[in-house]
């Protein structure tokens, strides 16, 4: 993983979708390797858990102890658990389909404490239907529509309020492919995982502290802009810009929507409030690149 870091899958380099899809494809097999046939404790898990964050806190640069939940769900990367768990149910299923007298078939029936029956007591295989048909598609759909159903009970039962404002469908965010500038890109991605605004400081408007609850009466962004924003329905209990987050089209080819303009501007405010230290390009429109390229499709 530091070889790939220091070639591009950091901060600085490739995208995090990039960098996302080279690291299910290059590291992560490495720590997956023998979790088929591997009985793991609750401690095993969390170790593995562990070890698949510090690998994609490197990807954006993040502290040793920041929380990778959120970045997980946008990039729509899997638990290692879980992904422990889908090994073994596809172990399980190809020992199925053996004939009687191959070797695999005859060592576990004369073992009567075969490590296959352990195995076949691990919770996702006792939950996938045994009458389903044996198809790469069809298990495929199951194991998604699985993970959905896991992923609603955590939504259920956690008080996170970042990972509550993202899409509650497991796919990957828009925010990381739509067409967008390395600025814009990087806002819209730090505001998800709650870097910006990060820990609260005291804000130069005078009137309270850098919070995501701040930022949206803070005088120094522009009322002018949220009134470029969807409004959120009534009894919409989260923040206005993860209301506007989760509206935007999830098709790369989609025309731009009304409001990104606005959208990136406020989040470059954010961004100037929270780090006004930090020089900014001028020169830059948020939001522009997704225009232009609009305008040019529309072009005859």
């Amino acid at each position: 993983m530091a070889q790939l870091h220091s070639m591009g899958l950091n901060r600085q380099g490739f995208t995090l979708l990039l960098s996302s899809r080279l690291f299910a494809a290059f590291i992560r097999p490495k720590l997956e390797y023998g979790l088929a046939i591997a009985r793991l404790t609750r401690k095993d898990g969390e170790e593995l858990n562990r070890a698949q964050d510090r690998c994609l806190r490197m990807l954006v640069g993040g502290h040793r102890t920041a929380s990778t939940v959120v970045l997980r769900h946008i990039t729509n990367l899997p638990s290692m658990t879980f992904r422990a768990d889908t090994l073994v149910l596809k172990f399980c299923l190809r020992f199925n389909g053996l004939p009687d007298d191959c070797l695999l078939s005859l060592l576990s029936s004369s073992v009567s404490s075969s490590l296959l029956t352990q195995l076949r007591k691990r919770q996702i295989v006792l939950d996938y239907p045994s009458d389903a048909p044996l198809s790469s598609s069809r298990l495929a759909s199951w194991l998604r529509r699985y993970r959905q159903d896991q992923f609603h009970s955590f939504l259920q039962s956690t008080s996170q309020v970042l990972i509550r404002a993202c899409r509650p469908v497991l796919r990957v965010d828009p925010i990381l492919y739509l067409p967008a500038s390395r600025a814009d890109r990087s806002r819209l991605i730090r505001w998800r995982m709650g870097w910006i605004p990060g820990k609260p400081a005291p804000c130069s408007c005078g009137l309270g502290d850098t919070s995501r609850s701040h930022l949206m009466v803070c005088t120094l962004v522009p009322s002018a802009l949220w009134c470029c924003l969807p409004v959120p329905p009534t009894g919409y209990v989260g923040h206005h810009i993860d209301y506007v987050l989760n509206l935007l089209p999830v098709s790369a080819s989609a025309r731009c929507p009304p409001f990104w303009s606005a959208l990136c501007q406020i989040l470059c405010h954010f961004d100037k409030i929270c780090h006004p230290d930090i020089e900014y390009n001028s020169s830059a429109v948020p939001g522009q690149v997704w225009i232009d390229k609009s305008s040019a499709a529309a072009v005859p």
